[in-house]
């Protein structure tokens, strides 16, 4: 169904206006781009709330230095801006890890 389009029926022309369950809500589409462009596997891994969230940045990571890694293969990005964006994110993952997991360790043996 194309927005806007008028049919004609039996000498008739009627208007068609597309119904919310016709086209996805922004943020579904939204959602779905985000789901495709950087997909999430599910955490299989011993569950604390620490591990879980540092999985999520290791996914985000991983994902962003592919897409720096095609951006730069490209011709979109230079070496150096790719070099440069990949070991700021590393840094990121670096600091996570240190607050969520490295900390976390610590109180555990503590108890």
């Amino acid at each position: 169904m194309i927005a806007g389009v008028a049919i004609a029926t039996s000498g008739h022309s009627r208007s068609i206006n597309p119904s919310s369950e016709d086209f996805p809500l922004a943020d579904d589409l939204q959602k779905q781009k985000e789901d495709f462009i950087m997909p999430r596997a599910p955490y299989h891994g011993e569950f604390t709330p620490e591990r879980m969230v540092f999985n999520a940045n290791l996914q985000e990571f991983a994902n962003k230095v592919s897409l720096i890694c095609n951006l730069e293969t490209g011709g979109k990005i230079t070496s150096e801006d790719a070099y440069r964006r990949i070991k700021r994110l590393w840094k990121e993952l670096k600091a996570s890890k240190k607050t969520l997991l490295d900390n976390s360790e610590r109180e555990g043996e503590q108890s």
